[in-house]
This record gives C-alpha cells, sequence and structure tokens, in this order.
C-alpha cells in the first residue's frame, strides 16, 4: 500500500503528467458545460401565440390563443409564458399582433394602462361630450380625469344702452370626466415628461342631456343676441359668473333647460352644432 502511493507521489510531481491531466480536466469541462447549454438551448417550452391577428385595443380572450412548444433558446424574458397573464387584457394602442405570434410584454397591458381608459366603461346609454377648454378654462389644468365637475350656463345681452347682462346657473351636477386632450389628441395627463396645455375635456351624458348641450352651443352660434358660455367647473368649487361682465343673475337649473329649449326651438336638427372629437383629423397618440 505504502509503495502504491509512493508511486503516485512519484506519478504526480511529473509536470508532462499534470500537464496532461489538467488539459484532460479542462476539455472534460468543456464537453460537460457544451452538452448542458446545447440541451438547454433545444429543450422546448410551451408558450401562448395568437391564433389571429388581434387588433389594437381589443380585449384577449381564451379562444384567441393558442399552444405549442418552441425551442427555450427563442423565447427571450419579454415572452408571455402563462395564460393568466393574457385572458382579459387588452393589445396596447397602436400595436397589432400578427397571427402565429408570440406575446410580449409592453404589448399586451391592463384595461386600465390603456390610453383613454375611463372611455371603455361609459354606459351604453349614453354619448360624448368634447368641450373646447384652455388653461383658464380648466382651472389651470386642474381638471384630471376620473375627476366629476359641474356644467354651468352662462348667457350674456347686451342692452340698447350697451349694458351687459349676464345670466348664470348650473345645468348639471356631478359629471364624470373620462379623458383631458391637448389640440393634437394626446392625453395631457399621461406623462410627467411635458407640460401638455388642455384643449379638450371629454364627458358623457345622457342623450337628452347631450342634445340640449348642443341646442346651448347652437343657439349662441346662430343667434347674435346671446352669448352662450358652456363652462365646466370643478364640482368642489363654486361659480356665480365674472360681475365684471356685467348685472348678474343667477338661476336655477330648470330656468336654463326652458330657457334653451326655447330659444332653439326654431333650429333645425341637422342645423344644431355638431359634437364630435376635434380630433379625428390628427395622428393618433
Amino acid at each position: 500500500m505504502n509503495n502504491l502511493i509512493l508511486k503516485m507521489k512519484v506519478f504526480l510531481k511529473n509536470k508532462n503528467t499534470v500537464t496532461i491531466l489538467c488539459g484532460l480536466l479542462i476539455v472534460l469541462v468543456i464537453y460537460i458545460g457544451y452538452n448542458w447549454r446545447l440541451r438547454a438551448a433545444i429543450d422546448p417550452v410551451r408558450v401562448p401565440y395568437a391564433l389571429e391577428t388581434i387588433d389594437p385595443r381589443t380585449k384577449i380572450t381564451s379562444d384567441m390563443i393558442g399552444y405549442r412548444e418552441v425551442a427555450k433558446a427563442s423565447v427571450t424574458e419579454d415572452v408571455i409564458r402563462q395564460a393568466n397573464s393574457l385572458i382579459n387584457y387588452y393589445v396596447n394602442a397602436n400595436t397589432i399582433i400578427p397571427k402565429g405570434s408570440m406575446f410580449y410584454k409592453g404589448t399586451v397591458v391592463s384595461k386600465e394602462e390603456l390610453p383613454d381608459a375611463a372611455l371603455y366603461d361609459m354606459p351604453l346609454d349614453e354619448t360624448l361630450y368634447y368641450l373646447g377648454v384652455n388653461i383658464t378654462t380648466s382651472y389651470s389644468n386642474s381638471i384630471l380625469p376620473g375627476n366629476y365637475i359641474d356644467i354651468y350656463i352662462q348667457t350674456i345681452t347686451t342692452d340698447a344702452d350697451g349694458t351687459n347682462k349676464v345670466m348664470v346657473g348650473k345645468l348639471l351636477s356631478n359629471v364624470l370626466v373620462r379623458a383631458v386632450k391637448t389640440s393634437n389628441g394626446l392625453n395631457v395627463f399621461e406623462t410627467s415628461d411635458e407640460v401638455r396645455t388642455p384643449a379638450t375635456i371629454i364627458f358623457s351624458l345622457k342623450e337628452d342631456m347631450h342634445l340640449l348641450l348642443r341646442k346651448a352651443a347652437s343657439i349662441g352660434n346662430l343667434n347674435s343676441e346671446y352669448r352662450i358660455d358652456i363652462i365646466p367647473v370643478p364640482n368642489t368649487t363654486g361659480f356665480n359668473g365674472d360681475s365684471t361682465e356685467g348685472i348678474v343673475t343667477s338661476v336655477t337649473s330648470e330656468y336654463l333647460r326652458n330657457f334653451i329649449e326655447e330659444k332653439s326651438i326654431y333650429i333645425p336638427e341637422e342645423d344644431l352644432v355638431d359634437n364630435i372629437d376635434p380630433n379625428l383629423n390628427n395622428v393618433e397618440e
């Protein structure tokens, strides 16, 4: 036994022997590592893919999803591997998922992450109203999506002696703001990297109230006797009109409705002011 140990010590002290052993060990490590990486690369994994082309802002349902096995090496970190991260989620705005494509993070978002998310929860019996605003009438950009506002109507007429008579009153209470847009159709509050100026506040109304606001806007456009302003006001803030305009009279919501209906009775419906998205001809965000 002692002779065997002595021979092993002599063998290992030989530099050539040590060099050969180290070389064999390195080759063995490389071989094992290569085979391990090769098996990992070709090891198939099961991933979901699109059974059809899915358009932007579309809700993803289970019948849009198929499954297939692909090489693990082709599945990057941004590939979504679980169906529960897809079903009832939405394709992001300005994103199309082609038929046969895997799903990637960033192309699929929750409903709340969609631009104009509040527009998707609009009741079926309501219609969107687009109200033009500026930095002043938006209360220095303090009216945000999700806020509630009151809608005031202000009319101004001028007597023969040049005296202005102002009539003002609250027409609607607790109207939900669904979006605030710039003149280019961008969401005002979607980024903190730049200050955006509001140009349109979007809210929804029952059809009778939507029509009433269109009538109010039409009276001012078609009758030079009146100037009519539709004014959004945060419902935590009161509004009594600008006393510098002239003699102010406060009226009730019912009075305002009757006034608008009376003054617009001879305006044909086809001549009413259109209320459509002012950004339809602009590039989408």
